[in-house]
């Protein structure tokens, strides 16, 4: 198994070379969202800081000991590429025509180096499933769910079809009980939710975040959708650590799991039962 160290070279050489294949006018990628207006998003750093993220989904492939491994909603590829180069055998499962053509050469470089690209919305009802029915001892989830406007149960009844018996899922959500929120929330009275600006200015439909998880949310729904969950596990990656003053802002974040940023659940498909 790769180091943290290794792991963190060669995902930050995936970011590059997804930046380079960015196309210049992102106004695609705003029409739904403003929010990604270049101007106003840093999707390098968002890509860079992220690594946190990967290399625990990455631990749970490699504590699996996963080969095959589905990326739904991968969108920007820099995992699934990651994946690639380390020997899985990778998929991803993205719908690109929502972006026009911006994300064409992307796509096209994660094909280049071993990623098949599926044409597949998986919050839908597929018109293929046979395509990927038990195909993959893995699938990672990350950071899909809180975009829908409408129920995840589709979502988590394709990602349980396309698991193995016995395959597992690192499934990632937003917590929408991060501390920073509960304080905005409680002390100046500020929205959790998107900001309405956000929503007001773009096209319908709006695909920045509906509805976040907490804890309890993000077990319900892996559990009705029948899987067990193996392990959880909250953490923080999207704040300078390093600073003292934001170390004791956001020290309640770090102190109850309940208040972390992010939750990761590590599922299994029950190796017996209903497919």
């Amino acid at each position: 198994m790769i180091d943290r160290v290794g792991f963190d070279a060669l995902y930050q050489q995936c970011v590059t070379e997804v930046m380079e294949r960015m196309p210049d006018d992102w106004s695609a990628f705003a029409k739904h969202n403003v929010g990604w207006r270049k101007d106003r998003f840093d999707a390098e750093g968002y890509l860079r800081m992220s690594t946190e993220r990967y290399w625990r989904a990455h631990r749970i492939l490699a504590a699996t000991g996963a080969r095959s491994v589905l990326d739904v909603g991968g969108f920007l590829a820099a995992f699934p590429l990651s994946l690639a180069r380390l020997g899985f055998e990778v998929a991803i499962a993205e719908r690109y025509e929502y972006y026009g053509t911006a994300i064409d050469r992307i796509a096209g470089h994660a094909r280049a180096n071993g990623v098949r690209v599926i044409d597949m919305d998986f919050a839908t009802a597929l018109a293929d499933r046979a395509a990927v029915y038990e195909r993959f001892d893995a699938v990672t989830c990350m950071a899909v769910a809180e975009h829908l406007s409408h129920s995840p149960r589709v979502l988590m009844e394709n990602i349980r079809a396309a698991l193995k018996a016995g395959g597992a899922l690192a499934f990632e959500v937003p917590n929408l009980a991060f501390w920073p929120k509960r304080y905005a929330f409680l002390v100046r009275g500020e929205s959790v939710l998107a900001p309405i600006s956000d929503v007001y200015h773009s096209e319908v439909p709006f695909t920045g975040h509906h509805r976040e998880y907490t804890i309890s949310d993000a077990r319900y729904i892996v559990g009705e959708a029948g899987l067990e969950v193996v392990r959880e596990e909250t953490f923080n990656y999207g704040f300078d650590t390093q600073r003292i003053w934001n170390r004791l802002k956001y020290a309640p974040a770090f102190l109850l799991k309940e208040w972390a940023e992010v939750i990761l659940l590590h599922c299994r498909k029950p190796s017996g039962g209903p497919r």
